[in-house]
């Protein structure tokens, strides 16, 4: 049996660059416009509409550079340098798959 271990990062809803692009969305959304690709490329999903239903944004965390591959003779997972975390990561969700 294998289990697999996930890590998820969160920047909550206060984070000023969140603030800042969430107004914009609402703006596209009540007048109908496009997304500015700056906002689009920031929310970075097919549904964005969907970040203003959510109380944090979540961030993905890239292997080698956020994260790296941890494992000793009897335990294996990943390291986290907290100071490699982006800007405004103020949540890790890890999880057991």
């Amino acid at each position: 049996m294998s289990v697999s271990l996930h890590i998820t990062a969160f920047t909550p809803d206060t984070d000023s660059e969140f603030q800042k692009h969430k107004k914009v969305l609402m703006v596209c959304k009540e007048t109908g416009v496009s997304l500015p690709p700056e906002t689009a490329e920031y929310f970075d999903s097919t549904t964005p509409y969907d970040a203003l239903l959510d109380e944090r944004l979540e961030v993905e965390l890239e292997k080698d550079k956020h994260y790296r591959d941890y494992w000793s003779d009897t335990e294996d997972g990943y390291e986290l340098d907290l100071n490699d975390l982006p800007d405004g990561v103020s949540k890790l969700r890890i999880t057991l798959g």
